[in-house]
């Protein structure tokens, strides 16, 4: 392939301003703009001053390729390497690149069916999204629509060619601030995202190692301040494939351009099938949708429920719920009914074991058992 068709190839993800960033970035001065379509840049040496570099900034202009190609191809000469090399530099000095790698047999030969193909490409989005809401806000689900910052973060993304290893997708988020006297060094927006994207991934990631162990749901609790969400594991477990029979792994590069110290490094995660099992148990606790086995809870009866034509009735109690208020229904039997009511009247506690079913409307304690009133005796001689 020759040169002409390999720049070509990634030149709709290289801005004018991306270059003209890379550019100055490599000791080149600008002489200004040309008609407010293009800007000139020379080399500050004496003996390189006839080397001129003209870089278009309309996009609509009919030969922008070709303009655009033209300023490659100069830098390439002077730098001494190939035109694609270039474009790869440029890419790389202000946009951080996303690495999504799929892990699987059917997908050794760097091919992968079509429509699992297609929704990755769409995860890939959807994790980049869940990043960008996360990254002004923390919440542990983002329902409805984006907001336009988000929206505006999405529509600067790219998607690189694909590499060779499995199959690998490349998405590049540029992170150029919009003012130009930020080429000093500033965190542009979209690099916020990127770095709430690792951050979420890192914590995601340690509380997926501790819940394998634990099994306790609550271990997720403290990944959300870092960027975790229903909405990242949904796009995560997306990449595994419609089975979920896919291992995958994520490589989130910065960009190489001079930034501030509270920037990253390169970061990889890796993601088994059992991994993504287990975040199928994060995403809905983070929707609040899961359940709690053999749970204890306690509070003051809120409400009593019995049919006329029946003993048995069931009761809602209102408990503390990770962190909040949540109003449970327990089914009792008729003796057990009973010492709620006068509970009930009392003003008194009540407790009761079993799974507990919560729902973003409802909570439900099923198979309840050891049922007491919390009386000032059993109060003082609790040993739960």
């Amino acid at each position: 392939m020759n040169t002409k068709a390999i720049a070509n190839r990634n030149i709709d993800a290289l801005s004018p301003k991306q270059l003209e960033a890379y550019l100055f970035a490599t000791g080149w001065d600008c002489d200004g703009d040309l008609n407010q379509i293009a800007t000139i840049w020379h080399r500050p040496e004496q003996s390189l001053a006839d080397l001129e570099v003209v870089v278009p900034r309309v996009l609509d202009l009919r030969d922008f390729r070709d303009r655009m190609l033209d300023a490659l191809n100069n830098i390439a000469s002077f730098e001494g390497v190939s035109t694609e090399e270039v474009v790869a530099a440029a890419l790389g000095q202000y946009a951080d690149v996303v690495r999504i790698r799929v892990i699987h047999y059917d997908v050794e030969g760097g091919t992968i069916p079509l429509k699992d193909g297609v929704q990755l490409n769409l995860h890939a989005r959807d994790l980049m999204a869940a990043a960008a809401m996360s990254a002004p806000v923390k919440k542990r689900h983002f329902s409805g629509k984006r907001t336009p910052e988000a929206n505006e973060f999405l529509d600067s993304l790219r998607l690189g060619q694909t590499e060779e290893g499995s199959y690998i997708i490349n998405i590049i988020a540029p992170t150029l601030p919009t003012d130009d006297s930020g080429l000093d060094g500033s965190i542009s927006q979209g690099a916020v995202v990127t770095e709430t994207l690792a951050s979420g991934l890192t914590a995601l990631d340690e509380a997926l190692e501790e819940f394998a162990s634990t099994k306790q749901l609550s271990t997720f609790d403290s990944s959300v301040n870092s960027g975790a969400s229903a909405n990242l594991c949904d796009a995560l477990i997306g990449m595994s494939g419609a089975q979920r029979q896919r291992s995958f792994e994520i490589t989130v590069l910065p960009s190489r351009a001079p930034v501030s110290a509270r920037r990253r490094g390169p970061q990889s995660f890796s993601f088994d099938v059992e991994k993504v099992e287990y975040m199928t148990a994060a995403s809905e606790y983070f929707k609040g949708n899961y359940v709690l086995e053999n749970h204890t809870i306690q509070g003051l009866i809120k409400r009593l429920d019995r049919p006329t034509d029946m003993d048995a009735g069931t009761i809602t109690v209102a408990t503390k719920l990770m962190g909040g208020e949540k109003f449970v229904s327990i089914e009792l039997q008729p003796a057990e009914y009973l010492e709620a009511i006068n509970a009930h009247r009392l003003k008194e506690e009540v407790r009761c074991v079993g799974d507990l079913h919560v729902s973003p409307r409802k909570a439900r304690l099923l198979n309840p058992h050891e049922f007491v009133v919390m009386t000032s005796r059993n109060l003082f001689d609790d040993t739960h």
